[in-house]
């Protein structure tokens, strides 16, 4: 799996649970231990923390939760509102560029990126990493950083790979997808499971799990046959 040209820190959620109401019920927090490791790898006792919610039409709701989780975890938080009409790109580039940690929410992928590469976003968030600020995301927010996901939207391309997130939950037919892209490709896959996070420093690898009993997977295709193995 080959990253970016230079060093760089990126935390690719699989996806999980953040604590919300939903149709009058709690949720989990399902994502704490790594949530607690995006703010650990700042290295700030205080880290600057940007929220990108444009996958979901960049809900108020969303970031409030976002803002309580990080704030708690000693962050100040910030949003980063990409729809407004009187969008300035001056101060999108400098909020982009000036902040310790980016996070990118979950939701609609291919609006998300379509709507970034009109705005040149795109090339705004791998100065970012390149700048060694922390780029981290859930769901749509774990695509982005990948070459492809299993649908073939392409991301920004600092992982060299395909990627397929909530791997557990995907049917037959998700899944066939994603093993197709990488035979047709040629590219190594990553599937990540609910709780557990793909994490790049420099060009150490490591998981990060809120859950145990979760995995992240690469899948290769060799010699005719696809081969899946754990990530330890």
């Amino acid at each position: 799996m080959k990253v970016g040209i230079i060093m760089g820190k990126l935390v690719c959620i699989g996806g999980g649970e953040i604590p919300r109401i939903k149709n009058g019920i709690q949720l989990p927090y399902e994502t704490r231990e790594i949530d607690k490791e995006i703010v650990r790898i700042s290295n700030k006792e205080n880290p600057k923390l940007l929220f990108v919610g444009t996958a979901s039409s960049n809900s108020y709701e969303y970031f409030l939760t976002i803002k309580d989780i990080f704030e708690k975890l000693g962050c100040n938080v910030s949003n980063l509102d990409l729809l407004k009409d009187d969008l300035d790109m001056e101060q999108v580039k400098e909020n982009i560029l000036n902040t310790d940690i980016i996070y990118i929410g979950g939701g609609n992928t291919k609006f998300m990126l379509e709507k970034w590469r009109e705005l040149g976003v795109d090339k705004l968030l791998l100065e970012a990493y390149n700048r060694e600020i922390v780029c981290s995301g859930l769901s749509a927010g774990s695509y982005c950083w990948f070459r492809y996901n299993y649908d073939l939207l392409e991301g920004i391309g600092v992982i060299n790979a395909v990627n397929c997130v909530h791997y557990e939950q995907k049917d037959n037919e998700a899944r066939n997808k994603f093993y197709n892209v990488i035979k047709e490709k040629n590219i190594e896959g990553i599937a990540l499971e609910n709780c557990v996070a793909l994490e790049i420093i420099d060009d150490k690898i490591k998981i990060i799990k809120s859950n145990n009993n979760r995995n992240a997977y690469k899948i290769t295709y060799k010699n005719n046959k696809f081969i899946e193995e754990i990530m330890k």
